[in-house]
């Protein structure tokens, strides 16, 4: 399955959208209505939960994931023995640490083909089949964020005249183009196998949501949005976004596809598939319910017998992972497939509690707890045979 087939939950996008927030609707050809829930947990006895596997650490006490993809080649950052921070790969229950340009590394994403880009010392980096490769085209500072399939990498690079986000690169076959703006920093989020890129770019007062397609800025927040931004697209080209609008205090987010903008009313999505469904968490009081949308039909999702559920991640089955209250109030990991719910288990040991961050097409899904009360770890959750 393509990379866009996978939510990017990555914890930079929650940065931007609470930095954008503290700086700072309703639009669009319709708003997306809930049909009756569905996806009830089963009768009778609840169902056995799912054992959850840590990935290790690099020696020393955490290791958080950042990406999966379809092979199972989880990656992410973890401590070491001597206090770094370094890029792994985990596959087949082997820990593998990726090395660095000097001391440091983190790797924020991996492609189908096992390629891993992130950064190291201040430069953007690939790894493949080895030590890592510094993106030698890429002036200055900088950081890669995301590799497409095609190995095609977008990041940003920081210059004298950048404000907190960067100038949004593209780098291919050892070349790096500049990704246009409006006059201040343009921040790409992720990149299809198409090579299209969506994020967001800055001006004096504000940020829209924009598309890159064939090194050409297209806008895609409306033109009376006090803030919009992109935060995912898969290969048909369909993007995912937020706004707000003048006069409502709530962020929406939307569907835009061909140049229809669709409001999806208050909802956080987390990612879109090759179908074009999403899953989403709705604004609401405590109780509401995280839906998954398709074709302008929100289903919702139950919780695992609590009063509270929330999405994380979707994958390209139409299978949505995140976490939910049991009957009991426990906060369990699970995954909603189209017929049934799969319980992951307790997220919460002790007084930490954990979470779930994406689920790759062969319901593998990863995550973080902390066990032990030292430091949170990397684990993963085999769903496929449940």
């Amino acid at each position: 399955m393509g990379r866009a087939d996978r939510i990017r939950g990555r914890l930079v996008r929650l940065a931007i959208a609470a930095a954008l927030v503290a700086g700072l609707g309703t639009f669009g050809a319709g708003t997306a209505t809930a049909s009756p829930p569905a996806d009830e947990p089963p009768a009778g006895p609840p169902p056995a939960t799912v054992a959850w596997r840590d990935l290790g650490t690099l020696g020393g006490s955490w290791s958080t994931p950042t990406d999966v993809n379809d092979a199972g080649q989880v990656v992410g950052t973890s401590a070491t023995v001597d206090g770094r921070s370094r890029a792994f790969r985990w596959q087949r229950g082997v820990l593998t640490d990726l090395g660095a340009l000097d001391e440091n590394s983190a790797a924020t994403a991996v492609n189908e083909r096992g390629e891993v880009v992130g950064s190291s010392d201040g430069r953007p980096v690939r790894w493949r089949n080895g030590s890592p490769i510094d993106l030698a085209a890429v002036p200055g500072p900088a950081q890669a964020l995301d590799v497409n399939d095609r190995g095609e990498v977008i990041g940003v690079r920081y210059t004298e005249t950048s404000g907190m986000y960067g100038q949004g690169f593209l780098w291919r076959d050892g070349r790096s183009v500049d990704l246009p703006g409006l006059g201040g920093d343009s921040y790409p989020v992720t990149i299809n196998n198409r090579g299209e890129a969506v994020g967001f770019v800055t001006t004096a007062t504000t940020s829209e949501a924009a598309l890159w397609r064939n090194g050409r800025l297209i806008r895609l927040g409306p033109p009376d949005a006090l803030a919009s931004m992109a935060h995912d697209i898969n290969d048909r080209g369909q993007v995912l976004g937020s706004m707000r609008l003048d006069g409502d205090p709530n962020w929406h987010n939307f569907l835009w596809h061909d140049g229809v903008r669709t409001d999806l009313g208050a909802i956080t999505t987390v990612g879109i598939n090759s179908r074009g469904e999403f899953a989403g968490n709705p604004d609401g009081p405590l109780g509401t319910r995280p839906v998954r949308w398709h074709r302008g039909t929100s289903t919702e999702l139950a919780p695992l017998g609590g009063d509270f559920a929330q999405a994380s991640a979707i994958n390209s089955a139409g299978s949505v992972a995140g976490q939910s209250s049991t009957a009991d109030q426990q906060t369990h990991g699970v995954v909603w497939t189209r017929n049934r719910i799969i319980d992951l288990g307790p997220l919460q040991h002790g007084a930490s509690i954990g979470g779930v961050q994406f689920i790759n097409d062969r319901g593998l899904v990863v995550g973080v707890l902390n066990p032990t009360g030292e430091g949170y770890r990397a684990v993963v959750w085999d769903t496929a045979h449940r």
